[in-house]
């Protein structure tokens, strides 16, 4: 069948039909949406349709969008259509409590002011034109609270459902949610003790810096026997010891709906042992990890005892031995994982491009667990789990890496742990220890032994937490470097450490519907077939210029064998054999490349022939399948209104 004909044929079709259509659809159809797209891309998860199901005041969305400065943007245009076809499905999907507006915010007009007064975020496409491109979503309610969205960036298409779903359900909460943090590292900061072998003052991390513009940021007592009402969410940095009357205070929090993230290590650097003058091995005796092992057995997981993640692919760099002669070794315990190592469809993994990890644990999911067990970073193939004991006293990045043995199997570093979970307590809350001193000498208050009458022995909703088998990757030294410039500190990333501890608060921060919302799959499909092609035939090709390759080299080989063997003064006249050497490769070569004409030519057949078979499917038979089906539909609707 010739191509153009049926390209021409297959137009007129679709052009007939899709007047038809359109036509027949606008009368009959109204309202009526059919998501056809192979990644589901226009349809709502069920999270979302929970979250805009319960609404209990209208919410006004105002999509801020500008049309004509977009004219020669078509990744922007179409990115824009996504959203917008999305946005319609979160108000189809209210009942009537959500409304859309679509406002185009030219330059210099009030529409535009109104926008960068709402927070809107202008971005400038032409320079010196001095005219902004806005595409942004302001959601207001009754009580005249608002909650934004600046710019949609098409590089994080895959939130996309997320972040509106994430807009209505914080909007009318505007109180920054509270975040209880268990810790037994000065995460705050410690001065300096006056005292032989004290450790040395320590500056405030970071990273609780970055979380306390985001939240407001409560420390417990390791001790505390009940979590604040007020606290949805905990972060647990360093479990070190936990009395078991706090351990069962987090159980409960868990069970009852709070989200947790927890920090557990099996060998954390960041834990510094004081030093003791009379004992100098005391500090390398020291113990240094943390767990909740009976909590994570409820869960359904565990910290494999005292092991080490190590990975020879994603090592670091570093300088080892003689200082005056230093080699350059990779330390396969201190990781720099790539963005492969992340699951890529999880929102709190999903952007990030790179992590640092030291002496990492290995986690695993328990059999016959009732819990979801979701990896969400690992190592590569090439890696195996080092004991503890190898770098408690010195450690030895050249031995390690010498006596390196890959199982070709990938470790979890962190992971997500959902579903139905029991408590680790079920006789309810342990018996108080003995009281504590106090500091003036005056008798401690009498422990509360009176029974929790709050108590619950099964998870009241599916369990959602994170847990991270490192402590260290939450120092400043593996994530950011920061500077004190007149007083403010200043920060510079380095890897994607902090991103990742913001991405999993914020995202344990709401409800388990807005938890549940899926990261989107890219809207952008390749042509996988047409890749397979084009893989097949690059093989092939390579294949038969390597031929070519080998073929000529032993060629001039065995010319120059020929030539050593010639007599004096003739090296400059070919021989018989040299001749006929020559004259055989250059047969093979002609041959050789024919053969390469052809795997082309079969190539580009196999391509044109799929585009054709494509080219039907999308112009004449998709359209006429559509046209039969709504004329059926509308038959239909046809005869109950008959009846």
């Amino acid at each position: 069948m010739n191509r153009t004909l049926l390209g021409t044929g297959g137009l007129l079709v679709a052009l007939v039909l899709f007047l038809l259509v359109n036509a027949f659809s606008s009368k009959v159809l109204t309202g009526t949406r059919l998501d056809l797209t192979a990644n589901r891309l226009y349809t709502l998860s069920d999270g979302s349709r929970r979250i805009v199901g319960s609404l209990d005041e209208p919410m006004t969305m105002r999509f801020y969008y500008s049309d004509r400065l977009t004219a020669d943007l078509p990744q922007i245009r179409s990115y824009a259509e996504r959203v917008r076809g999305l946005l319609r499905e979160f108000v189809a999907a209210s009942d009537g409590k959500l409304s859309l507006t679509e406002v185009d915010p030219e330059p210099f007009t009030e529409t535009e002011d109104a926008a960068v007064e709402a927070g809107v975020q202008g971005v400038q496409i032409k320079e010196g034109s001095g005219e902004l491109l806005y595409f942004g979503l302001v959601a207001s309610g009754s009580l005249d609270e608002r909650a934004i969205i600046p710019f949609f960036d098409p590089r994080k298409e895959q939130s996309l459902e997320y972040d509106i779903a994430k807009l209505v359900s914080t909007l009318g909460t505007p109180d920054r949610p509270v975040l209880g943090v268990i810790s037994s590292l000065p995460l705050d900061g410690r001065p300096a003790m006056q005292f032989p072998g004290a450790p040395p003052a320590v500056p405030p991390w970071f990273i609780l810096e970055q979380i306390r513009q985001t939240f407001d940021v409560r420390p417990l007592d390791g001790d505390e026997l009940a979590i604040p009402t007020d606290c949805k969410l905990l972060m647990v940095v360093h479990p070190k010891h936990l009395p078991p009357r706090s351990l069962y205070a987090i159980d409960q929090f868990v069970l009852k709906g709070g989200h947790a993230l927890v920090f557990a290590d099996p060998f954390c650097e960041a834990d510094k042992p004081m030093d003791d003058p009379s004992n100098p091995m005391a500090r390398y005796m020291a113990e240094r990890k943390s767990d909740l092992e009976p909590l994570y057995k409820a869960w359904g997981v565990r910290m494999v005892p005292d092991m080490l993640a190590a990975d020879r692919q994603a090592g670091l760099k570093v300088q080892f031995g003689d200082p005056s002669r230093p080699e350059s070794v990779n330390y396969v315990l201190w990781l720099d994982l790539p963005r492969t190592a992340f699951d890529a469809d999880d929102l709190v993994t999903g952007q990030i491009g790179n992590m640092r990890f030291a002496a990492a644990g290995v986690l695993e999911q328990l059999p016959g667990a009732t819990t979801t067990f979701v990896p969400l970073v690992q190592t590569g193939l090439e890696s195996m789990q080092v004991p503890s004991s190898a770098i408690q006293f010195q450690p030895d990045p050249k031995k390690l890496l010498a006596t390196f043995v890959p199982t070709n199997t990938s470790l979890t570093l962190a992971a997500r742990v959902s579903g139905p979970a029991s408590t680790a307590f079920p006789e309810g809350r342990p018996a108080a220890g003995p009281p504590e001193p106090t500091e003036d000498g005056s008798p401690p208050p009498p422990a509360d032994d009176s029974p929790d009458e709050g108590f619950v022995a099964e998870s009241q909703a599916p369990i959602n937490v994170i847990l991270v088998a490192d402590v260290d990757l939450l120092q400043d030294q593996w994530w950011v470097q920061v500077q004190n410039f007149f007083g403010t500190r200043l920060a510079n990333a380095t890897s994607g450490n902090g991103d990742f501890v913001i991405n999993a608060l914020d995202n344990l921060s709401g409800s388990n519907d807005l938890i549940s919302v899926r990261s989107r799959h890219g809207f952008a499909r390749p042509f996988e077939r047409v890749e397979a092609l084009k893989r097949e035939a690059d093989q092939r090709f390579l294949s038969k210029e390597q031929e070519l390759q080998d073929k000529l080299t032993a060629t001039e080989q065995r010319i120059n064998e020929l030539q050593t063997q010639k007599q004096d003064g003739s090296s400059l006249i070919l021989s018989p054999e040299q001749r006929t050497e020559i004259e055989r490769f250059r047969a093979e070569q002609v041959a050789t490349r024919k053969e390469l004409r052809d795997v082309q030519h079969d190539l580009r057949k196999g391509i044109d022939d799929l585009e054709t078979r494509i080219k039907f499917i999308n112009i004449g038979l998709v359209p006429l399948l559509l046209g039969v089906v709504a004329v059926a539909l509308g038959s239909w609707r046809s005869r109950r209104r008959r009846d």
